[in-house]
């Protein structure tokens, strides 16, 4: 059998082997896919990518087919285990797993357990994400509030009207605290008169609320008696109101030294209060002049633009983090007729829909080449010339800018350490690409090193890849058919991981 046989035979056998495992893990897969549709739409599914899970009660039970614009919002396919049954009234959300991990739909179960959404109906309750971009608005209308009430207070006190008017009530509290000093200085036995009644009246209120509603009623029903008796025996009331008057004299009598202690407390509590007004007049007049932190706040708008500034340039900032994507994609290739491996590691950061850029090393077993010329001489003849070109790994970089025109990616710069451009086109849309590269013009005896290659997404992680590597190469050992495969980590991937270690303190 020949070789180009056995490399054909080699290559069917692995395609074979790696389709199979792919649609053996992945149940789904674009092979027999099972279940019943349904579609749920969104305000926004920013971060939520097709093949996401959706889960009930924290357990997967389909995934997200598609994710499509309809109208201002966004419709999710979503594909359901036949045994699953959702009901009618369910609700639909978007939640992240772990701290910053991946996206998934989550279906909150309904109550109605009697009517289950059919194949291809659309859950209607739903709950929106929370957007970032949304609490940062909130922050800074916020922040303009608090401009706004700032401005009014500096307006306020900060004229010479406003000035006058806070000492005008500054004025009048002094006036009104020493009038109720003198009252009390003057009037000391009414107010143990009144403490006295105070006193009783708390007893019968005491009373009252230990008694049931029975008691309740009679009390009011002996009232009424007591108004009727009231208005016949007036004359027999007002002896019994003298005697009553005596006992709280002598009620008086005996808590007389309470009742001065009790006033001595409201008039060291009234000194308290003239002395916080008078605490309270030198911080509003500080303020007034500018002085410390809320003086200068009230008084100089510059903290609030400052932090209005600040807060305008987070949103700025998280706004440009969210448009830009990263993706480390690490792959091998084998190479048929030197039967060696090549490795590539490869940064896409993409900034844009249209355009990215590529930072990455290269592990290549035709880096280093090395020249050995010798000389032989048999019996006296003529020396033969013979020269041994040998090759060793060498670590290479790529550096390189892409622009995107619809179905064709042009891309250049540094490959593998040398200047070179290459060519993309996508033959089905984020699933399969051909192209062509080219690079190392300079090569000493040699021509440009010509490769093309085609990548097909068996999974949203896993590729395989193949083509032909280095065509124009003089020397046919370094032609050489290729076959290899390799896997795909998005920045949501990155923070799966990431999200999925515990943080200790």
């Amino acid at each position: 059998m020949s070789r180009e046989a056995r490399v054909g035979i080699f290559v069917l056998m692995g395609l074979l082997v790696l389709t199979y495992f792919t649609f053996r893990v992945s149940k789904w897969g674009l092979i027999a896919e099972r279940g019943y549709k349904l579609t749920v739409d969104f305000d926004t599914a920013g971060g939520l990518e097709p093949k996401s899970d959706v889960k009930m009660a924290g357990v997967p039970i389909g995934k997200v087919e598609a994710i499509e614009l309809a109208g201002n919002r966004a419709r999710l396919s979503l594909r359901i285990q036949e045994k699953v049954h959702i009901p009618i009234d369910s609700v639909a959300s978007i939640q992240t797993q772990g701290l910053l991990g991946e996206k998934y739909v989550e279906i909150q179960p309904g109550k109605d357990a009697q009517r289950m959404l059919p194949a291809g109906g659309r859950v209607a309750n739903t709950v929106s994400p929370t957007n970032l971009d949304d609490i940062v608005r909130k922050v800074g209308d916020i922040s303009e509030d608090v401009k706004r009430f700032t401005s009014t207070l500096s307006e306020t006190f900060g004229t010479e009207e406003g000035k006058k008017a806070l000492a005008d009530i500054l004025r009048d509290v002094r006036a009104t605290t020493a009038t109720l000093r003198t009252v009390v200085q003057g009037n000391e036995e009414r107010f143990d008169r009144i403490l006295a009644n105070v006193d009783r009246l708390s007893e019968n209120l005491s009373d009252i609320s230990s008694a049931n509603k029975e008691d309740v009623r009679a009390t009011i029903a002996n009232l009424r008696a007591f108004s009727d008796t009231l208005k016949t025996q007036t004359p027999e009331l007002a002896r019994k109101l003298e005697e009553m008057s005596d006992r709280v004299s002598g009620v008086v009598g005996d808590n007389r030294e309470n009742l001065k202690e009790t006033i001595q407390n409201l008039k060291t509590a009234s000194a308290k209060l003239d002395n916080t007004l008078d605490a309270a007049g030198k911080v509003m007049a500080k303020i007034d002049r500018g002085e410390g932190s809320l003086g200068k706040l009230v008084n100089d708008n510059t903290a609030v633009d400052s932090l209005t500034e600040g807060l305008e340039g987070i949103n700025r900032y998280f706004r440009r983090y969210d448009a830009l994507r990263m993706t480390v994609v690490p792959w091998t290739e084998y190479q048929t007729s030197t039967s060696d491996w090549k490795y590539y590691m490869n940064l896409k950061i993409q900034p844009s829909a249209d355009k990215y850029y590529v930072l990455g090393v290269v592990n290549s077993p035709e880096g280093k080449r090395t020249e050995t010329t010798t000389f032989t001489s048999v019996d006296g003849s003529p020396p033969v010339q013979t020269t041994q070109v040998s090759f060793e790994n060498k670590w290479l970089f790529n550096a390189m800018i892409a622009k995107k025109f619809s179905r064709v990616t042009v891309y250049g710069g540094v490959m593998e350490s040398t200047g070179g451009l290459g060519v993309a086109y996508d033959v089905v849309k984020n699933r399969l690409n051909v192209g062509a590269e080219v690079f190392d013009f300079n090569r000493p005896d040699n021509r440009a090193h010509l490769k093309l290659y085609g990548n097909y997404d068996i999974i949203k992680n896993l590729f395989i890849t193949g083509g032909a590597d280095d065509i124009l190469n003089t020397d046919t050992r370094f032609r050489t058919p290729f076959i290899g495969f390799g896997v795909k980590f998005a920045d949501d991937d990155l923070k799966y991981v990431t999200g999925a270690v515990p943080l200790r303190p």
